[in-house]
């Protein structure tokens, strides 16, 4: 007898449990064309679909110098995990002994995700931009140009955090922001 039980235990193991189990139900939105679970490939995406609108507010900075910026950006999906924009920038900006001066510029950013990076950190990505300032207030103040690269936090739709680093930041030089570290929250929206 209990050969028998040691014969069906091991035919018992033998058997494929993938022949027992039930086929994956999947739920499709009405008008959805794929799975929704699987990230389309930005191949078969039109022009429309890989473009993305947003905004966020930069260089948040209050006491001496205070930095308050807003920018509206728009981004194009290059790859699953590059997205490349510009965007327009007002920053005022304001240092005690100094008139205020209200900043209008133009950037340009790249956006990278690295999947090392999000299995360390979640949903992040590498970041890069390059932006020019001009004084709408004054013509005679010159302000540095920032290069700014860093690291970001968030969905490529939705709320970012990133914190940047200014590579062309002097103490010698006027910034548009207050230190040579850069906060921006933003993102994308539509």
């Amino acid at each position: 007898m209990k050969s028998i039980y040691l014969l069906f235990a091991l035919f018992m193991t033998t058997v494929s449990f993938e022949a027992f189990a039930q086929d994956p139900v999947v739920i499709a939105e009405e008008g959805a064309r794929v799975d929704l679970d699987v990230e389309p490939d930005v191949r078969d995406l039109s022009f429309r679909e890989r473009l993305h609108f947003g905004g966020g507010i930069s260089g948040l900075s209050f006491g001496n110098p205070t930095s308050i910026g807003l920018s509206p950006m728009a981004g194009y999906m290059a790859t699953n995990t590059t997205i490349i924009g510009v965007g327009m920038t007002y920053q005022y900006f304001a240092y005690r002994g100094y008139p205020a001066s209200n900043l209008i510029g133009e950037r340009i950013f790249v956006r990278q995700y690295v999947p090392a990076l999000s299995a360390l950190l979640g949903q992040s990505f590498l970041t890069a931009q390059v932006e020019n300032f001009s004084d709408a207030s004054n013509s005679y103040s010159s302000y540095s140009n920032p290069v700014l690269v860093g690291i970001g936090i968030g969905s490529k739709i939705g709320i970012n955090l990133n914190v940047m680093y200014d590579l062309n930041y002097s103490a010698t030089k006027t910034s548009p922001y207050g230190s040579a570290l850069v906060v921006q929250v933003g993102g994308f929206f539509f």
